[in-house]
Order: C-alpha cells, then sequence, then structure tokens
C-alpha cells in the first residue's frame, strides 16, 4: 500500500523510515488514491495517509540501516510471484527522451519510460520501464547521465513480460543515482575495462 506525504511532510518524515525497514503504523486513515498518483497500472485504489497523530515504530531498532540486495541480471526469474519484488544494480546504456503518455482501459492516464541497463551476468541489455513520478524528473537525471554510462541501482522492481522479459517500477521503487560499495565499483570497472571502448553511440539502444 502507498503512503502519502505532502508539503512539509516530506522533510519531517525523511529519517522515519528507510527501505526494506519494518514498522507498526498507527493512526493513519486509509484514503482513496487519486489517479495521478498511482505509480504503476497494478496500484491499490487507496492510500495511507499521515496527519499528527500518526505514529510509526520501527519494530526492530538494533538492526542497523537496510541496504539493497542487489540481484544480477542473470538471476532474476523470468516465471515466478508477480509480486516479488528485485533490486538491480547496472549500467545505463539508454533512457526514452521523454515519459509517454498512455491511457488504461480504465481510462486512466498513465506516464511511462524505458531504461535500458546491462551488466556483466548476461549479454543481453534488461528494459526497465518506470512509471509515473519516476518516468520525469528522475529520469531527466538519469537521461543526462547516459553519455556516462554511470552505475545506477534501482530497488523493489518486477517482472514484466512487456517485450518478453523485462522489469517494471513499482510503488516502493527508488532510484539510486549513485550506489556505493565494491559491487558498483567492480560494475563500472568491468563495463569501463570490457565494454566501453565498443560503444559509440548510446542511440544504439533506442528501443
Amino acid at each position: 500500500m502507498r503512503g502519502a506525504l505532502f508539503g512539509d511532510q516530506v522533510e519531517g518524515y525523511k529519517e522515519a523510515f528507510v527501505y526494506n525497514g519494518v514498522y507498526e503504523i498507527a493512526n493513519a486513515p486509509i484514503k482513496p488514491c487519486a489517479e495521478q498518483w498511482k505509480s504503476n497500472p497494478d496500484e491499490l485504489n487507496y492510500q495511507m495517509t499521515f496527519g499528527r497523530q500518526t505514529i510509526i515504530e520501527a519494530v526492530n531498532t538494533k538492526s542497523g540501516p537496510i541496504l539493497p540486495e542487489y540481484y544480477y541480471i542473470s538471476q532474476i526469474p523470468k516465471a515466478g510471484n508477480r509480486n516479488d519484488k528485485f533490486d538491480v544494480l547496472g549500467i545505463v546504456l539508454y533512457v526514452e527522451e521523454k515519459a509517454r503518455k498512455i491511457v488504461t482501459s480504465q481510462e486512466r492516464e498513465l506516464l511511462v519510460r524505458e531504461i535500458v541497463i546491462t551488466d556483466h551476468s548476461t549479454e543481453q541489455p534488461m528494459i526497465i520501464s518506470t512509471w509515473n513520478d519516476l518516468a520525469e524528473i528522475d529520469c531527466d537525471t538519469l537521461s543526462a547521465w547516459t553519455k556516462k554510462f554511470s552505475v545506477v541501482g534501482f530497488t523493489a522492481l518486477r517482472v514484466s513480460t512487456h517485450k518478453g522479459f523485462s522489469l517494471t517500477s513499482s510503488m516502493s521503487t527508488t532510484i539510486i543515482h549513485d550506489p556505493q560499495g565494491s559491487r558498483a565499483c567492480a560494475l563500472e570497472d568491468w563495463f569501463y575495462n570490457t565494454k566501453r571502448p565498443y560503444l559509440t553511440d548510446k542511440h544504439a539502444f533506442s528501443m
């Protein structure tokens, strides 16, 4: 379920949640979700809202920060539970120039934008479809980085049958523009030593 933050709440709750954290939340009314705030077509029609009476408590305060558990592209199963989510680390090869507007069978207007990434585990690049808010500002930033072939992290992606086999953002998805750690460094080294010399035109990855 989505939880909506507005205005000053965004800053106020910034330290209250961490990705994959487990919390007990009280006094958070459930209200209908406006179509414009939905991240993808499968999202629920209602959302959790926060106010002055809302109480948020971490279930395990001693566990420390929860970091993404990155999968290699080749490790992601092509068939499985549609609710499974995967964190992925990859080199961004291509970002669609701008978000496209689509209309669903329920007459809902959504924005979608495609990203293409790769890693050392497979020769087949992976398409990631990002929806609504992620398809705008976050992808605009990535678009400026494609000529650099930067390492980027994506969390909570779902498997999709779009174009055969691809990934799609969920309401929990975040884009990590500067992932840290040995995995990110190793991926960057691999790409620049083995792939980068042969890539001269990022538009070759246009779908």
